[in-house]
């Protein structure tokens, strides 16, 4: 296991120095790496990244009669501290515990064996998790390995293609993790490349020049449908501070603190590689809560919620003229980092995990449950667009994850890809009548109407401020 932990840090680049020098409660955690990814589906995209759990057996490389002709990439940032604001609550939870007069029995009995809350530095709060910040030296999901490591893979699936293709920008959202995150994959490419990195404003006044839509929508309402989510039991969460109370007589968590619970469970792996807190929770409470999480995602950020394929649009709008352009433009290689929520509306515009059922709140749905939000977008989700011609004809497919997701109604081309004219009027169909400026009511916070960066970025040179948020 040392070897092997060893052996991905230099595969990523990283140096593993620290990794042999392990302070007390390292080698304790040392042996527990690995043991929960079983639960990452679960954790509500707040854990480290993990491959499509539905894989169709799909090579992700083109059929060997096709060639790529163009790449596109949409991907969120790497595993990070959790935000200020689920920091705060993480750690009024923190307080509790640290509050309660006794030692700790039943499931809660590791605090009393030296725990150190995994949140040590408040400046780490909204940032990357990284090998510096990490709180564990052989801690394998840091964002910063996870950028570098995807970077090599992005180079060695698309090894021949980017022969030709060694000159191209990347995009960034102007987040700092999600800068940081698309910095660390430029690095990892190597100096074979000439990279531009443009950074994208995410501030409303962008308007629809963003990778960031949401935050130029002052229309957007995520209470809209509150009442549907609020409909499902949450009944599992007072069972589980239920539990620690009678294990601990006097400790009084609550809903709130079980919620935060799992959160806690999620940002502790990427900040250390392993979470006792993960080990509190049975398999029916994860199942719960990561469906609790679908649900509420759905109905603000996805198919639920109507405004939302507007919003999606103007992504999705952008991503199909670079396919339809692909033959007259120099750059064929496209790569663009943002948040998840975007990613998720683009998706939603898009139709690739919408089957046109509304989750139901009074139940955990099973055989009929095709949008898993986890599922799309953890961290370092990684969404690609490949375009590629086999004989006279272009065709258009997508690898979410690491999986091939075909179309459902488009999917008779080589390698269970769309043909371009049809795909066309496919995306079409998706956004025909949403317009993000105007269902958005962007006017109210900018006059910019179109996303062209793709095109202008040689004369604009998109620097952005970065915002620690």
């Amino acid at each position: 296991m040392l070897l092997e932990t060893a052996v991905l840090l230099a595969a990523a680049g990283l140096s593993t120095t620290r990794a042999f020098v392990l302070p007390k409660r390292d080698r304790s955690d040392f042996y527990q790496i690995g043991t929960q990814e079983h639960i990452f589906p679960y954790l509500a995209g707040a854990g480290p990244y993990f491959s499509y759990p539905e894989n169709y057996g799909i090579p992700v490389d083109p059929p060997k009669e096709c060639k790529i002709t163009q790449v596109q990439l949409l991907a969120r940032h790497g595993e990070r501290y959790p935000t200020k604001s689920r920091g705060k609550k993480l750690l009024n939870t923190w307080n509790t515990l640290q509050k309660y007069p006794h030692e700790f029995n039943g499931s809660l009995a590791f605090i009393n064996d030296d725990y150190e809350f995994f949140i040590q530095n408040m400046d780490d709060l909204e940032m990357e998790t990284t090998t510096q910040n990490s709180i564990n030296a052989i801690n394998p999901y840091t964002g910063e390995m996870d950028a570098k490591k995807h970077a090599q893979q992005f180079l060695a699936q698309y090894e021949e293609f980017l022969e030709d293709n060694r000159e191209f920008a990347v995009f960034a959202a102007s987040s700092q993790r999600v800068h940081d995150t698309a910095q660390y994959f430029i690095d990892s490419l190597g100096d074979k490349f000439n990279i531009s990195l443009q950074v994208v404003s995410e501030e409303p006044s962008a308007g629809a020049n963003t990778l960031s839509p949401g935050y130029s929508c002052p229309a957007w309402n995520p209470d809209e449908y509150a009442d549907i989510i609020d409909a499902f039991s949450t009944d599992f969460l007072k069972d589980i501070a239920t539990r620690m109370n009678k294990e601990n007589h006097g400790l009084n968590l609550t809903k709130s603190d079980a919620e935060n619970l799992f959160s806690w469970c999620a940002y502790e792996l990427n900040a250390r590689g392993f979470s006792e807190i993960c080990n509190l929770f049975t398999p029916e409470e994860l199942i719960r809560y990561s469906y609790y999480d679908d649900l509420s995602s759905y109905y603000e950020d996805g198919p639920g919620y109507p405004m939302i394929q507007a919003v999606g649009a103007n992504y999705l709008n952008a991503s199909v003229k670079l396919l339809k352009e692909s033959d007259d433009l120099d750059q064929k290689v496209w790569l663009s980092f943002t948040h998840d929520t975007d990613i998720l509306n683009y998706l939603t515009t898009l139709g690739l995990f919408d089957d046109d059922k509304d989750l139901d709140p009074s139940t955990v749905p099973f055989r009929n449950h095709v949008f898993h939000k986890s599922w799309m977008i953890p961290q370092g989700a990684r969404v690609y667009t490949q375009k590629y011609q086999c004989k006279n004809d272009s065709y258009i497919r997508y690898v979410v994850n690491d999986a091939v997701i075909p179309l459902e109604n488009c999917s008779d081309g080589p390698g269970f890809s769309c043909e371009a004219e049809e795909f066309y009027d496919y995306a079409n169909q998706r956004m025909e009548g949403q317009n993000f400026f105007e269902a958005c009511n962007t006017s109210s916070v900018s006059n910019t109407t179109e996303l062209t960066f793709f095109w202008d970025w040689n004369t604009t040179q998109y620097n952005a401020t970065l915002l620690q948020e």
